[in-house]
């Protein structure tokens, strides 16, 4: 019960890495309010995190509109009265609409991937913000990514705004310092959401094959960083990056190309 008597925005709350990130927020007893563009997802997200007693509320919400950003802000706090922690956790990740080489991606598509992962970050901070200097106290969790220091190939729209995101985390959190208020952000590594490996197709290529822990990542391990985040146990962290990638980022090359010394020990 880490985050007893805290309430919790989660944008994206009602999918993949979001939605276990309400889910622990919501054992470790914090209020959550799931802000998701799917409303009938979200509403089965919300009414699973009642049946297990917790306090929870849906806005559909798309986090690049103003007008809904506001609105979720102010229904979070008609609900609940306050805000104590907000995750940016809402993104365009996958799909047709963000996985395009530079010379196919069109202005559309640039556009709009500028405006849910990056502008909408702006929006929500802001907003959450606002209302923490009131308090002198907050928590601003965005979810990054290893694309913002490690390229992806065919995502250039998407690893400009993870790069961007950890920019803004940093001048934010000085930002907002004086008021207590801290800011940080996680960067997943390969994350295995919803069935699709972020790795290859099965029989293709192993997670030990690119991965120094041998294991695709889960939603959980995402949501294990956010609670310590959010708690009182990071209350001295502000600006920086936790990654969660198994070891991905911090090698040279992959396991599988790599020479290794044999140890029998």
């Amino acid at each position: 019960m880490r985050l007893a008597g805290k309430v919790a925005v989660v944008t994206g709350g009602a999918q993949g890495i979001g939605l276990s990130i309400a889910g622990r927020f919501a054992h470790e007893g914090a209020a959550v309010v799931v802000a998701d563009v799917d409303e009938q997802r979200g509403a089965t997200t919300v009414a699973a995190l009642r049946a297990r007693g917790a306090r929870a509320l849906l806005v559909v919400t798309d986090v690049s509109r103003s007008d809904q950003v506001a609105r979720l802000f102010a229904r979070a706090l008609e609900t609940f009265g306050h805000v104590d922690v907000l995750v940016n956790n809402a993104g365009l990740a996958h799909g047709p609409a963000v996985e395009r080489h530079f010379l196919d991606t069109d202005e559309v598509t640039w556009d709009r991937v500028i405006a849910v992962n990056l502008k909408g970050v702006y929006l929500c901070s802001q907003h959450a913000a606002r209302h923490m200097v009131t308090r002198r106290a907050g928590r601003i969790i965005s979810i990054s990514s290893c694309g913002a220091t490690r390229a992806h190939r065919h995502r250039v729209a998407y690893d400009a705004t993870k790069g961007a995101i950890e920019a803004a985390t940093r001048a934010m959190a000085l930002d907002l310092a004086p008021w207590g208020i801290r800011v940080n952000a996680i960067a997943p590594g390969a994350i295995e959401v919803e069935q699709r490996s972020p790795v290859g197709e099965e029989g293709q290529l192993r997670p030990a094959d690119v991965i120094p822990l041998a294991r695709l990542g889960t939603a959980d391990d995402v949501a294990g960083a956010a609670v310590y985040l959010a708690s009182d146990d990071g209350d001295y962290l502000t600006g920086i990056v936790i990654t969660v990638d198994g070891g991905l980022s911090a090698q040279l090359r992959s396991p599988k190309v790599d020479v290794r010394d044999t140890f029998a020990g």
